[in-house]
């Protein structure tokens, strides 16, 4: 399994407080979509607009229609922007399958420059029309160690009027990475380069909002968590050997959940005794296990604090190790036990604030995702 990781370099039109592109990035087990809209003038209006397309094409994937469905029914509604009052956005929207392949599609936007052992090349684009619009689509294989980039017109534009007829262009940025690429560096820094150099050959200001969105092909850091007991004590053996073959640190919350483990891979369970702990959720050591922990309570303190500066966290504590293996996590095979804990159904348990497992374990989820996080779930 390879991971699609996002960095997004970008610097508001001079003068305004609001970014006229927005960026989104949505990983699922299907790939992940990325997508930068450019919204027509700036500010607010143009920020409104480019939320509005880039969710709109976003939506039309969640509920199953492929990419070039999606761009296709977003771009052919912008022309309705040609003549009447409504919010008009150019977009690139990419997306890159499991098996690598990605698929992009340009409408009214500069085309992607793809980077390969240092050296950039922009994409040619096969153009088609769908309706009265004409979209650019792109597609290849997304090696692992490479990089895609996408921009808005406030790069490729940048210099216009400055000695730049037209703007640096594709081609111009393409060539700028190319020549001060290092495989030992950190290309980060070299997009804040280009990025300050798009102002630099236009006056010293951005004339126009600038994004520089930059996907990497990676391998990922892998963590799985294992919480609750199957729904049927025969499927004991095979849940425990779930854990056994993780690739990555592992993480199994809840006291039946290790009681299954060190059973079925004759392991022993012992407490471990942590003072500056006193009061938190109880740990225990399991040998080749991460991290082994309480269920409920541990889960409720981890979803509290997660997204939280850790560094205000004193205590060293089981809560505050799970959520930094969360957060240093690009993916996270999450496999939840489907029996029912009678005891966590009394009333006591939402009365003191402690969410039952399956609640707890969706609002987590949830966090996760919003990070950027790809989770992957199988229920037992």
């Amino acid at each position: 399994m390879n991971y699609v990781a996002d960095h997004l370099f970008q610097k508001n039109k001079a003068g305004h407080i609001v970014c006229g592109d927005y960026c989104v990035c949505e990983r699922t087990v299907n790939g992940t979509v990325y997508i930068v809209c450019d919204g027509i003038g700036s500010g607010v209006y143009a920020n409104i607009a480019a939320i509005t397309s880039a969710e709109r094409i976003l939506e039309h994937i969640r509920l199953g229609s492929s990419l070039r469905m999606a761009c296709e029914m977003v771009a052919s509604s912008m022309h309705r922007a040609r003549t009447e009052s409504i919010p008009f956005a150019a977009f690139s929207a990419a997306m890159v399958s499991p098996d690598n392949q990605f698929t992009i599609y340009t409408y009214e936007a500069p085309n992607p420059i793809y980077v390969q052992s240092g050296r950039a090349t922009v994409l040619t684009p096969r153009i088609y029309t769908t309706g009265y619009e004409m979209i650019g689509e792109h597609t290849g294989k997304f090696r692992v160690g490479d990089y895609l980039l996408l921009t808005s017109d406030g790069a490729t534009q940048a210099g216009m009027g400055h000695g730049y007829h037209f703007g640096i262009g594709s081609d111009g940025i393409a060539e700028s990475i190319s020549r001060n690429f290092r495989d030992s560096g950190d290309i980060g820094v070299l997009m804040e380069g280009i990025l300050q150099n798009c102002a630099d050959i236009s006056g010293g200001k951005h004339e126009d909002d600038t994004t520089l969105a930059l996907l990497h092909n990676r391998k990922p850091v892998e963590l799985t968590l294992l919480t609750g007991p199957p729904s049927k004590k025969s499927m004991d053996a095979t849940y425990a050997t779930i854990i056994k073959g993780a690739v990555g640190k592992t993480i199994i919350c809840g006291s039946t959940t290790m009681e299954i483990i060190s059973r079925e891979l004759s392991v022993p369970i012992e407490p471990i005794i942590n003072k500056s702990n006193l009061g938190g959720p109880p740990e225990y050591l399991i040998e080749g296990i991460d991290l082994a922990t309480e269920g409920a309570i541990t889960l409720n303190q981890v979803f509290n604090v997660l997204g939280e500066d850790m560094e205000f966290m004193q205590r060293d504590s089981c809560v505050k190790r799970m959520c930094m293996m969360l957060l240093e996590s690009d993916v996270i095979h999450l496999h939840i036990g489907k029996a029912v804990n009678d005891a966590h159904e009394d009333l006591f348990f939402k009365q003191v604030g402690v969410r039952v497992r399956r609640a707890v374990i969706g609002m987590i989820v949830e966090k996760l995702q919003k990070m950027g996080k790809l989770v992957i779930e199988t229920y037992h």
